[in-house]
């Protein structure tokens, strides 16, 4: 049930509580309101100091369900089991996706949220070149599961060594059990700073893409319409713009 007009003060104290990560997110029944899940994918959502979700991406939806006076439930999950809730369980949003052919029908879709730039990384050492998508079929590639660059790679007829975790990617790409690792660019770069890597690199951009939320769809439509009209004020009045330059300026490339 969406709640009529409230102050807000009263509002942001709502979508406040929300943010805070629960240590335990049981399912909730469709009138018990909206839940929002996501996994660890800085820039664009992440756990910060405080135990609150950030991220160019989730800071645009607070504000967006903040301005659609909604106050969702936010948690994250490892991601297979955050797409896999928005997938089956009632009102019940994931973030952020890449809104590709095969996922079209899957979801209702709120957004664009933010853009992506997927890549093949590679060792520091490695000597091959990669021009096309095609010159990559002869490598050992690593992937994340139900994830967007794995999903398209697969979709172009590429085989991928898969796993429910990109740290694990990054291991087997240093110790040289996959040659290529695809994943976005920021979270590539940011997730090898995280892991004191430093000798790897991106040697072929596969495309670039936009984020958007996507809800299970027996969402109400009425939701996602105030969703995404509220994000198209938040474009239209700057709003998103000074979001986005938050990030922009740590030189983290995210914008809509």
């Amino acid at each position: 049930m969406i709640p009529t007009a409230t102050s807000a003060a009263h509002r942001a104290a709502h979508l406040a509580a929300a943010l805070v990560l629960p240590l335990l997110l049981a399912p909730m029944p469709a009138t018990a309101g909206i839940t929002i899940v996501s996994s660890e994918n800085a820039p664009f959502a992440y756990t910060d100091k405080h135990g609150k979700i950030a991220g160019v991406s989730a800071d645009l939806l607070a504000e967006a369900f903040l301005r659609a006076d909604l106050a969702p439930t936010v948690a994250i999950y490892p991601w297979a089991r955050a797409y896999m809730m928005a997938n089956t369980l009632p009102d019940t949003c994931v973030f952020p996706v890449t809104r590709l052919p095969d996922r079209e029908n899957q979801f209702a879709w709120v957004g664009p949220l933010s853009s992506n730039k997927w890549v093949l990384f590679a060792r520091a050492d490695f000597t091959g070149t990669i021009q096309r998508l095609s010159d990559a079929a002869g490598y050992s590639i690593g992937g994340l599961i139900d994830d967007g660059p794995s999903v398209f790679l697969k979709s172009q007829g590429l085989t991928l060594d898969l796993t429910g975790d990109n740290h694990a990617n990054v291991k087997k790409l240093v110790n040289g059990r996959v040659q290529l690792w695809a994943t976005g660019m920021a979270r590539g770069q940011i997730l090898a700073e995280e892991m004191g890597v430093s000798a790897i690199k991106p040697v072929y951009v596969i495309k670039e893409v936009e984020h958007y939320m996507a809800c299970q769809t027996g969402i109400s439509t009425g939701v996602v319409a105030q969703l995404n009209k509220a994000l198209d004020t938040m474009r239209a009045d700057g709003t998103a713009r000074r979001i986005i330059d938050r990030y922009e300026r740590r030189n983290v490339p995210a914008r809509p």
